[in-house]
């Protein structure tokens, strides 16, 4: 207690100020002055107020400093608060960039996908139900993947097409919260009304012509009658605003696929259906622009119209997707699984959400890593200016220094002094930085500032405050901190009783 008695007594240095008391003021005031027009302002200020209120933010926290601690230690304390506030708001930003691919790519899949290592799914049923028995998996549900052509008037465009079952599906993605328009129990109605079989004799040279012309002209009133027959698709916002449509509008989907055989195997036969005329019975927006320009819904039943068909097995799908209730259980359920299907004769290939997608995590990863690299280097700078500003606190202090031992002050003791002065210097400048840091990542967040979806994918700048990593923020500094201590509290804790009352005291 004694030793953090005396690091305060000789950090701690009030003045009063007329000028840094108005500075101090006049800093407040113009940070309240632009968090206000930030909240009520027009919107053109919003980003150069966010700006303004960073920098109002620090004049205020330095010159409320300067009334309690000299220039050298509110230098020390700045420059730490500096580096913790710059870390914490661009690893939120970072956070908030894995968070939301994290959240937009596992929105539209699922967190472990079964594929079959061949060309058709073995038996559907018996992979779902080994796969129910799993305690960590909530849901698991077929799907089907098909690449189409939609037509609609003059406008066609190259669309994945994604057969679900509505009902297992609701419980596996995230679908229904990103639905703009309709309602994912909408794709229930008409699917198993499928269209006869019409194939031409060689639909080879099929254009998109062709297909729009088999579509009646009153395609939209059909879709919004209350009896139309026609199954219906869910569109992504992208895709929907560049085909020009809207939920209860009309499109034609074409398939590729038709009479080829997609498996170069005489045992598959794909279906006779050449296009499928279609009602839009909703419209999504996941904010991934990669899906959002080139994803659709429909029912599972109806994506068997574009799939091949084993004699012997029957309909087949692509594979099973499932909601486990932490994701980052993926890589222990997925090798339970792997055994579990090796042990029951199944030869099936289990894919995690991060191996799904190794590219983009694997970089915001690198990037993740690189970002702390460099903060931390920008951390270990402000660690030098703790260190000066000891060495200069205890070439200060010498005659004190000797006081100290000369009343019997061991050496271990002196060198806690100065230590915990570094503590104190390093825990002000973080507990303050990360507070500016915090409020600076609330406003962003507040903000939405744009980003460019077809350089980012995402179409908002994503903000996550993340406790976890605020804590090894704290950490780190902290430890930078007291490493910075150690050579000036070495020099005083080795100084000799009769030193300081010969030398003159200097800076």
């Amino acid at each position: 207690m004694f030793e953090l008695f005396t690091s305060w007594r000789y950090l701690y240095n009030p003045r009063r100020s007329r000028l840094f008391s108005g500075l101090f003021f006049a800093f407040l005031l113009f940070s309240l002055l632009n968090i206000a027009l930030f909240f009520r302002g027009p919107s053109w200020y919003q980003f150069i107020g966010a700006i303004l209120f960073g920098i109002g933010l620090m004049g205020t926290s330095v010159f409320a400093l300067l009334r309690f601690f000299s220039v050298f230690t509110t230098i020390s304390i700045s420059s730490v608060l500096l580096g913790t506030t710059v870390l914490t708001l661009v690893w939120s930003v970072s956070s908030g960039f894995q968070r939301e691919f994290k959240e937009k790519i596992l929105g539209v899949n699922g967190h472990i996908l079964l594929m079959p290592q061949g060309a058709t799914f073995p038996d559907p049923g018996k992979t779902l139900a080994l796969t129910r028995e799993d305690p960590d998996v909530i849901e698991a549900a077929p799907f089907n993947l098909n690449e189409m052509l939609i037509v609609r008037d003059n406008r066609h465009s190259g669309v994945l097409v994604k057969g679900i079952d509505p009902s297992l599906a609701s419980r596996v993605l995230d679908l229904p919260r990103h639905l703009l328009e309709g309602n994912i129990h909408n794709l229930e109605r008409n699917h198993v009304l499928m269209p006869s079989a019409t194939p031409a004799a060689d639909d080879s040279e099929e254009t998109v012509e062709d297909a729009r012309t088999t579509a009646p002209a009153s395609g939209d009133d059909h879709c919004r009658s209350a009896d139309h027959t026609w199954p219906g698709i869910i569109l992504g916002a992208g895709l929907a605003r560049r085909m020009g449509v809207k939920q209860g509008d009309a499109v034609t989907l074409l398939s590729p696929m038709s009479t080829f055989n997609m498996a170069m195997d005489t045992s598959q036969v794909a279906p006779s259906v050449q296009n499928l005329d279609m009602c839009v019975v909703g419209i999504f927006f996941a904010g991934f622009e990669e899906y959002d320009q080139k994803l659709a819904y429909v029912h599972l039943d109806v994506s068997y119209s574009f799939n091949p068909k084993v004699a012997e097995a029957g309909e087949t799908v692509f594979g099973i997707e499932m909601r486990l209730r932490d994701m980052d259980l993926a890589d222990a359920v997925a090798a339970r699984l792997q055994a579990r299907f090796e042990s029951s004769g199944q030869n099936i290939r289990v894919v995690t959400w991060g191996a799904l997608n190794p590219q983009v995590f694997q970089n915001l990863q690198f990037h993740k890593i690189v970002i702390w690299v460099l903060l931390f280097f920008l951390i270990t700078v402000a660690a030098f200016g703790v260190l000066s500003a000891l060495y200069m606190l205890v070439l200060d202090k010498r005659r004190e220094i000797s006081i100290l031992k000369a009343l019997g002050a061991s050496d271990h003791a002196v060198a806690r002094v100065f230590i915990l002065a570094g503590v104190i210097i390093g825990s002000l400048g973080m507990i303050i930085g990360q507070g500016i840091g915090m409020l600076l990542s609330w406003v962003l967040r507040a903000y939405s500032f744009p980003l460019d979806p077809e350089v980012y994918i995402i179409n908002r700048l994503p903000v996550s405050i993340q406790f976890d990593n605020l804590a090894m923020i704290s950490l780190t500094t902290v430890v930078l901190c007291i490493l910075a201590t150690l050579f000036p509290a070495l020099k005083a804790a080795r100084a000799r009783p009769v030193e300081g009352f010969l030398q003159k005291k200097s800076l």
